[in-house]
């Protein structure tokens, strides 16, 4: 094995990069600034033409590059709101537009929550955007409840949850994992679901519960065998009981929580139902127990940076290579956390194998996502959500800011004039059809999954990235859950220089 680093572009911490177009004379590039949630269309000049032959370094990251750092120092400067910016070949500003529509930076897809058909439950544990006051921004931003909803306890350290969201749309499998698995001692999961406050139908989020500390990629030093055990546990019970492979075994998705001294495994983005779409390559959770393991007590180089999918496991079964490196600390020796480690290996590779979810004894079923909407329907009011917030450096400390962006003391105004915007909107809408309201989409069909094929490709083994949609977007395929939709050619000629690009929650900002 030889560690290769996957090649990220220097965004400077500050931004998400999506797809960038090619002209013939410019680059278009599209990145969102993490901390005020906003988007920024970055016009610069491309000194090399229009290539059929794609070149991710020369057409994405180097133009992403030099947006980001012509940007980076001038952002508390620049106008709030989504921006359009002009660069020239040495980076100098040209000039700056706020007159750009939301719908340029792609369409939001926000389903409404009886279409998710989740257990009654879970679906009346809900809580409005508007009603989450803001604490913190990290890689998913840490919010209060409203006193209603607060910890019996009163203590404000209680009350604290992770709000996970995109401003793109939520993604459907990964809010039906979380929400329909049993809460698990050694699994972040759904608390509450988070609704959009125009219409409180919407799901534009969810909370599960703040666990403050750093995850194993982070805190790199000490382990106990008994998360090893744990780990192994939380495993088993998602494979065997509950037909689910997670995919995404790794010491950036795993966290100590410091108040029961347990391992929790985060992050259920990548999770599918065994047999059926959303395998990702050779990515099942035993392997990735066994190379996350092998990996942090050994440090050993050629696996400094590694895509699981791509390792051979079998690298790792010689007992002679498990050197613990002397910056890790273990409650055991080495040869105990190997032993145990190689028994479960075993026994489960020797064990009954689930092939399909169904096979498991609590299995759970989701629907399909709703179709999306007509083309002509997405620019409506209905489809567009507010997520810009204040920069952390203009914050007033003064005054609670809210989920939504805004500062409570605002957030009524803003409200009631978002509900005159969208009844102004629906009137139209039904003028123009002859007097008839656009009807609301239908809960979907039952909780089936006879439709869904057995894997889906290989995904790139390269760098996850935000997908905003462009302004006359090339043809191409959309995930929708496994299922393949196609867009509209452009009139001329223009490319996205990246053919794929799963999205991320919470646009991939740490």
């Amino acid at each position: 094995m030889q560690a290769v680093k996957p090649r990220v572009p220097d965004l400077k911490g500050l931004f998400a990069l999506g797809d960038v177009c090619t002209e013939l004379t410019t680059y278009v590039v599209p990145l969102f600034d993490c901390d005020a949630r906003r988007y920024i269309k970055v016009t610069l000049p491309n000194p090399h033409g229009f290539d059929d032959e794609p070149d991710e370094e020369r057409d994405r990251f180097v133009p992403g590059e030099k947006a980001a750092a012509a940007l980076e120092k001038k952002l508390d400067t620049l106008p709030d709101g989504n921006l359009a910016v002009e660069i020239d070949e040495a980076g100098k500003l040209l000039s700056v537009s706020t007159d750009i529509k939301h719908y340029e930076f792609g369409r939001q897809l926000y389903h409404r929550l009886a279409q998710y058909q989740l257990p009654p439950a879970v679906a009346a544990r809900t809580v409005l955007r508007s009603e989450l006051t803001e604490i913190r921004r990290s890689a998913v931003d840490i919010v209060a409840y409203p006193p209603s909803l607060s910890p019996p306890s009163g203590e404000d350290s209680k009350n604290r949850y992770a709000f996970k969201y995109s401003t793109r749309g939520l993604p459907w499998k990964e809010l039906q994992v979380a929400a329909r698995l049993a809460p698990h001692p050694n699994m972040a999961l759904l608390d509450r679901l988070v609704l959009d406050e125009r219409g409180g139908s919407r799901v534009v989020g969810f909370t599960m519960r703040y666990i403050p500390s750093d995850s194993l990629g982070k805190a790199r030093g000490r382990f106990k065998l008994k998360w090893l055990r744990q780990l192994m546990q939380a495993v088993d019970d998602l494979n065997l009981k509950h037909g689910i492979m997670h995919q995404d075994i790794a010491d950036r998705n795993l966290l100590v929580d410091p108040e029961t001294d347990a391992i929790v495994l985060i992050d259920f983005g990548e999770a599918y139902r065994i047999g059926m779409k959303g395998k990702w390559g050779e990515r099942d959770d035993v392997k990735g127990v066994l190379v996350f393991l092998y990996a942090y007590i050994t440090r050993d180089p050629a696996l400094q940076f590694y895509i699981l999918h791509e390792v051979d496991e079998k690298e790792c079964f010689n007992p002679a290579k498990w050197c613990k490196h002397p910056d890790v600390e273990l409650d055991d020796d080495v040869a105990e956390f190997y032993f145990e480690l190689m028994t479960w290996v075993r026994g489960r590779r020797a064990g009954k194998q689930i092939t399909r979810y169904t096979q498991a004894p609590e299995y759970f079923d989701w629907p399909p996502p709703p179709p999306e909407p007509h083309p002509d329907d997405w620019d409506n009011e209905e489809y567009r959500l507010e997520w810009l917030r204040p920069r952390s450096s203009k914050l007033d400390p003064t005054r609670r800011l809210l989920a939504t962006g805004r500062y409570a003391d605002d957030e009524a105004a803003a409200e009631k004039a978002a509900a005159a915007a969208s009844r102004s909107e629906t009137a139209d809408m039904a003028k123009a059809n002859g007097g008839r309201r656009t009807p609301s989409p239908p809960a979907g069909p039952p909780l089936t999954a006879a439709d869904e094929a057995e894997t889906k490709p290989e995904r790139s083994s390269s760098g996850r990235t935000l997908r905003p949609r462009q302004a006359n977007p090339s043809k191409r395929k959309h995930a929708n859950d496994g299922a393949d939709t196609e867009v509209g050619t452009p009139a001329r000629k223009r490319r996205s220089s990246r053919r794929s690009s799963p999205a991320l929650a919470g646009n991939g900002c740490a």
